[in-house]
């Protein structure tokens, strides 16, 4: 009989530990942990929710972080031009590349995420339900706290909304966790892979941003000398 109480209460044991772990949201990597423990964007502009999903107004914020003036309304204009009939994100990618800058998709993982905003790179997520409305949102994450495992992100009315690792990992898991890094072409991401940086430098061959395209393979040279489009 003890020996059945001993088992009882070694299971219950396990399952509030593993209840523990899935409830703090993901589990980050050795060389996450090893990231500065607290990183905030704070230059990062802020333009108000526009529409419903806010993408004009945190892509207008990315233009202006690096040096292009824009708004969302211009951003939501260019969208109509160049872009109707694609989904959010790829409107939103499309216009991005209209202005020269490079579109960098990242992994679907919390830890891929908190290695560019550590190295200075404001990343371009969709949310859903995560700021009290119905839908999908996009915001900016701009800052983390993982001794609090919180995250700072920009969206909505909110200049920083703090949420937990694992809210985050919730919303953005239901809408596809997406994400990308919208960037100058003469500027490598952290860690950056080839391949990656490589299809995202022949979009904007496609779409006929030629320069920029070449821009992007000179920078690719830096690190991949073999690199061609």
């Amino acid at each position: 009989m003890f020996q059945s109480l001993r088992v009882v209460k070694l299971l219950l044991f396990a399952l509030s530990f593993l209840f523990v772990a899935c409830s703090s949201g993901p589990q980050l990597l050795p060389e996450t942990r090893r990231l500065p423990e607290r990183v905030e964007l704070a230059d990062v502009p802020f333009f108000q929710l526009s529409d419903t999903q806010g993408g004009p107004s945190a892509l207008a914020a990315l233009l202006n972080h690096h040096g292009v003036i824009s708004s969302p309304g211009l951003v939501d204009e260019r969208i109509q031009q160049l872009a109707k009939g694609q989904s959010a994100q790829a409107g939103l990618e499309t216009v991005a590349r209209s202005y020269d800058l490079l579109v960098y998709p990242l992994s679907g993982n919390l830890d891929a995420l908190m290695q560019q905003v550590s190295a200075g790179h404001p990343v371009l997520v969709m949310q859903d339900r995560l700021f009290g409305g119905p839908g999908s949102q996009f915001a900016l994450l701009v800052g983390y706290d993982q001794r609090e495992r919180t995250l700072v992100l920009r969206s909505g009315n909110t200049r920083r909304w703090y949420t937990s690792f694992a809210s985050f990992d919730d919303a953005w898991g239901e809408a596809g966790r997406w994400a990308v890094l919208v960037m100058p072409t003469n500027q490598l991401p952290a860690q950056p892979l080839k391949p990656t940086w490589m299809t995202a430098a022949q979009e904007l061959q496609d779409q006929g941003r030629t320069a920029a395209a070449q821009r992007a393979l000179r920078t690719a040279h830096q690190v991949w000398p073999d690199a061609q489009l």
